[in-house]
């Protein structure tokens, strides 16, 4: 299969969001929790206590920036962007005007990192630096060297989250930031970050066919030109966590993280799914028993904000 890589100044212009937009989601941002909180079960919700329940509509990238920021001195921040791709995100946060900016990615993306580097240096005065790198072997970094490590679709993808979490934490200083956005995961709808082709019946194929069903179906849904990163490269590799929203949470604690914010996307599809496909639901609810619940089929994702030991 060949695969293709999207432009990272046509990846990064996708994603913003108008002032006058922002403002209408800032205002309705309650109400639209309240109703999307009626997704999730009062269990999960009590145990768990986000701050917000959001479907897919609510919260822009430039406000989830705002928010991963708090409490941060940004003038005198070392920002780590971990699992930055082709480097097209670096660039919002470069936009917050850090100290500096060292971005990491397992694959070499050095054509276009040059040019994010010169783009954010001449637009927003930010030095940046790129760096070819495991997320559990970052040793060209100093212990205690970053302010504040961030990340956006990363962490459904570590297939060893808790040495990610590990080596997140030895080069934060004491009492750094955290901010990860992730998703979709596992056993929500198309936790593969392929699911989903073919319509709404296929969302949860991942975790409802038998593996030769899946195979079958992977094989007629792919595409020639697949984005590399995308989820026709992402199956072939098994690249996902494959963890629930509690098995997360307990990742962030076991690695010694405090937790001072935390949002759910719930799945808007997911009800859909639901209400159109009774029977098939009842069968998902059977064939991911025990490994997950009502709650993982519904929650989309996860954004986060985690402080280290000081």
């Amino acid at each position: 299969m060949d695969f293709v890589r999207t432009p990272w100044l046509a990846s990064h212009q996708q994603t913003r969001t108008s002032l006058a937009k922002r403002a209408v989601y800032r205002v309705a941002r309650p109400l639209l929790s309240l109703r999307a909180r009626r997704a999730l079960s009062p269990e999960l919700l009590a145990a768990t206590r986000p701050d917000l329940v959001l479907f897919t509509r609510g919260l822009p990238l430039e406000d989830r920036r705002a928010w991963a920021v708090r409490g941060v001195d940004l003038s005198r921040a070392t920002v780590l962007v971990q699992g930055t791709g082709t480097g097209w995100d670096v660039i919002s946060w470069a936009a917050l005007r850090p100290r500096e900016i060292i971005a990491t990615d397992l694959y070499d993306f050095s054509e276009s990192w040059s040019e994010v580097a010169a783009y954010c240096n001449a637009t927003y005065g930010v030095p940046v630096r790129f760096q070819a790198a495991p997320l559990e072997d970052h040793g060209f970094l100093a212990p205690g060297t970053v302010d504040l490590a961030v990340s956006d679709a990363v962490f459904e993808h570590c297939t060893d989250l808790g040495a990610v979490l590990a080596e997140t934490r030895r080069v934060l200083r004491p009492g750094g930031r955290v901010y990860a956005s992730y998703g979709p995961l596992w056993y929500g709808p198309g936790g593969d970050h392929f699911s989903g082709r073919g319509g709404l019946a296929t969302i949860y194929n991942h975790v409802l066919l038998a593996p030769d069903a899946y195979r079958a179906y992977f094989a007629a849904q792919r595409r020639d030109d697949e984005d590399f990163q995308s989820g026709g490269r992402y199956v072939e590799l098994d690249l996902f966590s494959k963890l629930t929203t509690r098995a997360y949470l307990g990742a962030f604690a076991a690695a010694g993280f405090t937790r001072e914010g935390l949002v759910y996307e719930a799945a808007a599809v997911g009800l859909r799914f639901r209400a159109a496909h009774p029977a098939l639901w009842e069968r998902l609810l059977l064939a991911v028993h025990p490994r997950a619940d009502r709650d993982d089929l519904l929650v989309r994702g996860h954004l986060v904000r985690l402080r280290a030991p000081r």
